[in-house]
């Protein structure tokens, strides 16, 4: 068993982007290169930088869209501050060094998401789909998030602070260093694919229940 002592916590460095030149609004479509610019203020219905898009060592603040589209791209060493979006798609996105700051998420779809040194600070998210993907290095701090689904999800070095979590899903998860303890968890399914995980004393207590109603204990006084 772990003991606090040998918890391993992320290991992210602080995003340095220097001087950023102002983007191009044209360069914002499907498969593009993106580097060292920032893009401020952005209004759109739909924003999509998808299908194989490079980003890195960019900026992007206070972008407000319905739609914002990720998916199948490499972001490295990216900010996006106070981004407000109904659907964020990520699958099969590869981030690295990257940071979410602030702002609303409504629904991220990130099964089988790749990432590596990620955080997510003061955000707002509805729901946030990474079944299937592989977790290194991750940071939520002082984050909402209704439902997060981390099953068949393999995580190693992840860690929650200050933050509320409505249900979590960590069906046929592999967790490794994830610790839980700066979390207020509502709800659990598959609590027993909380090994390797790090909760606290009382976190046992209050799923306790859930591990009841997993193996078909019932409880009665």
């Amino acid at each position: 068993m772990a003991t606090p002592s040998r918890i391993q916590a992320p290991q992210i460095d602080r995003i340095q982007l220097g001087e950023l030149r102002d983007g191009d609004p044209d360069d914002l479509e499907r498969n593009t290169d993106l580097e060292g610019v920032q893009y401020d203020g952005i209004r759109d219905g739909e924003l999509d930088l998808g299908g194989g898009s490079l980003i890195s060592q960019c900026s992007f603040r206070d972008l407000v869209v319905d739609e914002l589209g990720l998916a199948s791209s490499r972001i490295r060493e990216t900010r996006f501050d106070r981004v407000a979006t109904s659907v964020l798609k990520m699958a099969r996105t590869n981030l690295m060094d990257v940071e979410f700051s602030g702002g609303r998420l409504g629904a991220i779809e990130a099964y089988d998401l790749r990432c590596k040194a990620v955080h997510f600070n003061g955000v707002k998210i509805n729901y946030l789909n990474l079944r299937g993907a592989e977790l290194v290095d991750v940071l939520f701090t002082d984050c909402i998030i209704d439902d997060l689904d981390l099953s068949q999800t393999k995580a190693m070095r992840v860690r929650l602070t200050g933050t509320r979590i409505g249900n979590l899903n960590v069906r046929d998860s592999k967790l490794t260093n994830v610790d839980l303890r700066g979390a207020r968890i509502e709800t659990v399914t598959g609590p027993f694919a909380l090994a390797g995980a790090v909760l606290s004393s009382q976190q046992v207590v209050d799923l306790a229940p859930a591990m009841a109603r997993e193996v078909g204990i019932i409880v009665a006084d």
